[in-house]
Formats: C-alpha cells, structure tokens, sequence
C-alpha cells in the first residue's frame, strides 16, 4: 500500500510552496494579533 501512495506523490512546485509560506505567514500574524490582545485583557482584568 505505501507503493501505491508513493507512486501517486507529486512534490509541490514552487509556486504551491510559495502560496502555502504566506498563507502560513498570514496565519502567524493573526495569532500574534490574538495573542496580544488576549495578553492586554488579562492585564486589564487584574
């Protein structure tokens, strides 16, 4: 079975793993952004 998974593997081109870097770049500033406001809450809650 892992042949025929292997078989059927294409490695993603350049393009699709430039496209997936700022989708993910994307990803981590959001998360940032949430982060530090979910930080500056709690500050304010104490």
């Amino acid at each position: 079975m892992s042949r025929q998974i292997a078989d059927g593997y294409q490695a993603p081109t350049l393009f699709e793993l430039e496209a997936r870097v700022r989708g993910l770049e994307a990803q981590v500033a959001h998360l940032t952004e949430l982060v530090k406001t979910l930080s500056g809450q709690g500050r304010e809650g104490r």
